[in-house]
């Protein structure tokens, strides 16, 4: 049973040069109903997707050379935010994100991360160097506000277009979902509702999500950990129509947040992100729920 809420892009299509397949579990547990069913997922680690026999991993780690997987971990907290997060003992975004992609990564493959903090300063986007060079990107939360016109903000949208026109595909959870609509002109603004924080319940996927290989084979509707303020316009996802040369698909929703998941397709380029926390487990949310300024943590 697929813990659904944690969609792997890494093995799947997003990434195609270099990582295949999807990640299962064997877990075979039984359900009380389905509310259990959907919030068991959130205690599912992630897994390495297991295509291949343990005889058959073990032949072609010794018969061949790992294939690099080239990853840029953008890391979109600013240095003051970072600084909140451990002071409260709490994990920061990219390493987070580095460890899960360390667990999920095929054994045929070498994983490499690099890092940019583009929040920090502009020399932090000089210093990633030519896009190309990488297999993807994946984009951390933050405690910054998207509709805000500050250069912390601008720097990363400016990094999300010049991934799309390098055509290096992009994944990204919480703030990484409002960078990909940003990028597009899709409109972002707080949710009038508040903030959802702790668990979002009854994400459901649309027709659309259902057909998008960042889903493959999860449950239609599940629970995940969430933290943030802001969400892409409920006024968009009523009727989602995109500037030319933008295609643009809502993959997920629930009651509270209309856009729980997006895909976003410019220039040939693609990102694939959902508005809640698949990479973080219960103990992290909960230390990121005790923090004082725990409002102004993520968005």
């Amino acid at each position: 049973v697929y813990a659904a809420q944690m969609p792997t892009p890494f093995a799947t299509a997003a990434l195609s040069r270099c990582a295949a397949g999807g990640p299962v579990s064997t877990a075979t547990p039984s359900w009380r109903s389905e509310r259990r069913k959907r919030t068991y997922a959130l205690y599912m680690p992630y897994r390495l997707p297991s295509w291949q026999s343990a005889a058959a991993a073990a032949t072609t780690a010794t018969s061949t050379p790992a294939t690099p997987l080239r990853l840029l971990i953008v890391e979109a907290y600013d240095r003051a935010g970072r600084e909140r997060l451990t002071s409260a003992g709490c994990t920061t975004a990219s390493d987070t994100f580095a460890a899960l992609l360390s667990r999920i990564c095929p054994e045929d493959h070498e994983l490499r991360l690099s890092y940019c903090h583009p929040a920090d300063s502009v020399h932090e986007l000089a210093e990633v160097g030519e896009l190309s060079r990488f297999d993807g990107v994946v984009w951390t939360g933050s405690s910054l506000t998207i509709h805000e016109d500050k250069p912390e903000v601008t720097r990363q949208i400016e990094l999300a277009r010049r991934c799309f026109q390098a055509a290096v595909p992009q994944y990204g959870s919480c703030w990484g979902l409002q960078i990909s609509a940003a990028a597009a002109g899709i409109p972002c603004e707080p949710n009038p509702r508040g903030r959802e924080h702790g668990i979002a319940r009854g994400i459901a996927l649309t027709r659309s999500g259902r057909r998008h290989p960042m889903f493959d084979g999860c449950l239609q509707t599940f629970d995940g950990c969430a933290a943030h303020t802001d969400h892409v316009a409920a006024s968009w996802a009523a009727a989602p129509v995109c500037r030319p040369g933008v295609e643009a698909e809502v993959l997920a929703s629930n009651d509270f947040t209309p856009v729980q998941g997006l895909a976003v397709r410019i220039d040939g380029g693609e990102f694939w992100s959902v508005q809640y926390h698949p990479e973080l487990d219960l103990g992290e949310i909960a230390r990121l729920m005790r923090m004082p300024a725990s409002r102004s943590v993520l968005v």
